[in-house]
């Protein structure tokens, strides 16, 4: 027969272990917490002794505890708007520790920018540049833009930026100041050969860069189709793929496909956009991460005229999905590639925001070609070698690309 006592004694034991388990949880999960959120769990305020018992020093942002302590003992109240700025730089400065310059912090305002890159729209006067010693060269006027309007021309060169030198020497830091708010006003002094400079005072506008452009072009007594693709944002592959239709529909007999000075953007527009030239199963690219092998990007339906001699020009400027798309079609035989080396820079990304309303974007893994052309670490070299003189009239590297491809 059982004994009471005995069955009251074990429940008892039950009972403390299961309350000690609780504890033993609650505890932990207390601890993550407070250790991962020192400053809004208060923690971070009580004295060093006391603090380190509850707070794991190695676990809790260097960072942190630095402005927290300026918090607390510098002489004066420190602004808040000052400790959000020293608090960018604090992540700023741990995130370009890694030497990777396309791992980046971005603070409220530059992520709202990143994201309006991406849709293919920012605020500004409507110009693309590249630096030329102390002075940001213009290379391309989007129509209906603010300096379209005002009469600015490819060619011309900014001096100044509102009274600012645009120099070399602190990175161009004058350029950055042409986009801002809708409606404010910028002021660009501009030199132009044969004419003394100039000041153009402009309104800054939303500016949607066109993402495809497309025209037909002769040479040699052949139509030559031409399409540029500005940007890989949402929507570009079936814009591409209709100008594509229409040239084909206007019986060109080559097409050179621009992908100069485009950054690249979405890979699920890149795989759009290679599918137009390629037959559906084909490869595109593959992806390689620190653990190995991971996916490889088909080719979609879609394809049209398989036979049709094919270009594509690049530059520089050309980068990741640009690359993504050249390296493809060249390892397939389905194109040849015209201009100068690309960037290099066809890399997996990913973002993710913060509680600030700010997002980190790093780098995940690399891509490959199909013949295993390691695009995250250098840029394809061109088959024909092909340059444009930004300072003519005439655009040599097109002329190239469209001679090849009218042979």
């Amino acid at each position: 027969m059982n004994d009471p006592r005995q069955s009251q004694r074990g429940q008892f034991r039950l009972g403390s272990v299961l309350t000690t388990v609780l504890l033993v949880l609650l505890v932990f999960a207390g601890g993550l917490w407070v250790g991962g959120h020192p400053r809004q769990s208060g923690f971070d305020r009580l004295p060093s002794g006391i603090r380190d018992t509850f707070v794991d020093g190695e676990r809790t942002a260097l960072a942190t505890q630095v402005l927290a302590i300026l918090k607390s003992s510098y002489y004066k109240p420190i602004d808040p708007k000052v400790e959000r700025r020293l608090e960018n730089a604090s992540v700023t400065s741990l995130v370009q520790g890694l030497g990777d310059p396309y791992t980046q912090y971005l603070d409220p305002e530059q992520y709202k920018r990143f994201l309006d890159d991406r849709a293919g729209k920012y605020v500004g006067v409507g110009v693309e540049w590249q630096p030329d010693r102390d002075t940001a060269l213009i290379v391309r006027v989007f129509p209906e833009g603010p300096a379209a309007k005002a009469g600015i021309r490819a060619a011309d060169r900014v001096v100044s930026v509102d009274g600012k030198r645009v120099t070399r020497t602190d990175g161009y830091a004058a350029m950055g100041t042409v986009k801002g708010a809708e409606g404010t006003k910028v002021t660009l002094r501009i030199a132009r050969a044969g004419t003394p400079d100039r000041d153009y005072q402009m309104a800054r506008a939303e500016i949607r860069r066109p993402v495809v452009e497309s025209r037909v072009e002769t040479s040699g007594g052949k139509r030559v189709g031409y399409v540029h693709l500005d940007q890989f944002t949402d929507g570009s592959a079936a814009s591409f793929k209709a100008a594509v239709r229409r040239l084909v529909d206007a019986k060109v007999d080559g097409i050179v496909f621009d992908l100069r000075q485009d950054g690249g953007g979405l890979v699920d527009q890149a795989v759009g956009v290679a599918s137009v030239f390629l037959p559906e199963g084909a490869t595109i690219a593959s992806t390689r991460s620190k653990d190995g092998p991971g996916e490889t990007l088909k080719a979609r339906s879609g394809q049209i005229d398989p036979g049709l001699p094919l270009v594509v020009l690049v530059d520089r400027g050309s980068a990741s999905a640009s690359e993504i798309v050249a390296g493809a079609l060249r390892d397939a035989g389905r194109a040849r590639l015209v201009g100068t080396r690309t960037f290099g820079k066809a890399l997996i990304q990913t973002t993710r925001t913060l509680p600030n309303g700010g997002a980190i974007k790093f780098t995940v893994a690399s891509y490959l070609t199909p013949k295993g052309f390691d695009l995250g670490t250098r840029g394809l070299p061109p088959d024909v070698a092909a340059t444009d003189d930004p300072r003519t009239p005439k655009d040599e590297a097109l002329a190239k690309a469209i001679a090849v491809v009218a042979r």
